[in-house]
């Protein structure tokens, strides 16, 4: 009988637990949903709900936070967002990291070298996960439920909802679009959104520009030349005068500092003269071919500019001064004189 009602009594007491258990599981779900921007708490606002392991955020609400600003053109469900003044900044040190970070073995023989002064320098941290922009997998015939502009760049979102007059997306997209740091942790039913900070990311692109004076007129050649293979804006940016960077016919912020086109793009470049003008002048000319995916034989491009040594914001070093000949695949177009 004791037997009976010991094993009663520990199903008594599991049931209370289970009820217990599920009712603080409960109230975790139905938890008011915190929202820090910056580190400051801000007003959650309606209809924020969870999709997989993140929250559909309502996008102009957000773009608004951040400092953007949004225009909707409901018949085309597509939205034009504007760039915080801080993302030219943070799109200049995107080129700088993609610009500097070593390929490999293989490639880095087929490429111009990165300068001495910057082999050992510590890039700022990229992305640190693979953001997930779509819950599902979405075929060809699939249909987008939003287009986006943002500057030169376009995206497509399949998995925007629309509730009372507003658009919800992923919140990976916030860190797609806006390049925020974005954490939302279930348990505490808190969601963090961190965006660049203009300080820190000033500070970042004027330590790079310390290691890249180029120290050599070659140097130079092979700064701006590593730039054009890797499609950064920002390592030609730095090859050129401060008076000739006045005088560049394509903007680098309307480029989001990316040069050039995925294909073809620029082989191993050859120095094919180099002519002294005077102890602090140099004329280079170089080539290289114009490679695609379907293989050789590949056209050839030719370069020719003219570098000087010069002192440049108390710094002393070799930059390109005259762009005499320029290709499709810099920062300035063919026509540049």
């Amino acid at each position: 009988m004791k037997q009976g009602r010991y094993r009663l009594a520990t199903v008594v007491l599991a049931a209370c637990m289970s009820g217990w258990a599920l009712s603080a599981f409960a109230a975790a779900a139905d938890a008011p949903l915190t929202i820090q921007v910056n580190g400051a708490v801000v007003e959650t606002p309606a209809g924020i709900h969870a999709a997989g392991d993140q929250l559909m955020v309502p996008l102009r609400w957000t773009a608004e936070q951040l400092g953007a600003t949004v225009e909707w053109e409901p018949s085309a469900r597509a939205v034009i967002i504007s760039r915080p003044p801080v993302m030219a900044k943070q799109k200049m040190l995107d080129s700088y990291r993609q610009g500097l970070t070593l390929q490999s073995p293989e490639k880095e023989k087929q490429m111009c070298p990165i300068p001495a002064g910057a082999r050992q320098l510590r890039l700022p941290d990229g992305e640190t996960r693979p953001l997930v922009l779509h819950l599902k997998q979405t075929g060809q015939g699939s249909k987008p439920k939003l287009t986006v502009s943002q500057g030169n760049d376009g995206y497509v979102i399949y998995d925007a909802a629309f509730r009372d007059g507003r658009v919800y997306v992923l919140q990976d997209w916030l860190e797609e679009l806006f390049h925020a740091r974005v954490q939302y942790d279930k348990t505490a039913r808190t969601l963090s959104i961190q965006t660049p900070q203009p300080e820190a990311i000033e500070e970042q692109i004027a330590a790079i520009e310390q290691h890249l004076v180029p120290s050599t007129p070659d140097e130079a050649v092979m700064l701006w030349g590593r730039g054009e293979q890797t499609r950064s804006g920002a390592l030609q940016y730095a090859a050129l005068s401060p008076e000739l960077r006045k005088q560049l016919n394509r903007i680098p912020d309307e480029m989001n500092w990316v040069t050039g086109v995925s294909s073809p793009w620029v082989g191993p470049i050859t120095v094919k003269e180099k002519k002294k003008l005077s102890e602090t002048a140099f004329a280079y000319t170089v080539t290289f071919p114009e490679i695609t995916s379907a293989g050789p034989p590949y056209p050839t491009a030719t370069e020719q500019f003219v570098v000087e040594r010069l002192s440049a914001n108390g710094t002393t070093g070799w930059y390109i001064t005259d762009m005499v000949q320029a290709s499709p695949y810099g920062l300035f177009s063919p026509n540049a004189s």
